[in-house]
């Protein structure tokens, strides 16, 4: 093919890096909305104190603003969990088993981190 030329390849890693830029603007988006949220119910409470938060405890009786703050803080953190996850997709599908391998350990160092932190 002569260069300067793309090919039906070229326009699907056009839309793959679309998909994967707009999961990250989805998942800032929905982080900072969130936090800001809290923020917000907080400041109309009354209440501006910071409290630790963790994982297992925001389904329990906590304020909402500090809830939907925390929320936000998760969302942020698992937006590049969310990219890795996307990428193993988008690779598998291109048979790219190396890539797909290192995502694979990447996402196993995620998920023990997480644990890790749960404990």
């Amino acid at each position: 093919m002569p260069q300067g030329m793309a090919g039906p390849g070229a326009e699907r890693t056009g839309r793959d890096d679309r998909l994967v830029e707009r999961t990250l603007q989805v998942g800032l988006a929905i982080g900072l909305g969130l936090m800001l949220a809290g923020l917000l119910v907080d400041a109309g409470s009354g209440a501006l104190d910071a409290r630790p938060v963790r994982l297992g405890a925001l389904g329990a009786s906590m304020p909402l603003g500090t809830r939907l703050a925390a929320l936000g803080v998760l969302a942020l953190g698992l937006t590049p969990a969310s990219r890795v996850v996307l990428l193993v997709m988008l690779w598998g599908r291109e048979r790219d088993w190396r890539f797909v391998a290192v995502a694979g350990v990447v996402l196993a160092v995620l998920a023990a981190a997480l644990f890790a932190g749960v404990g």
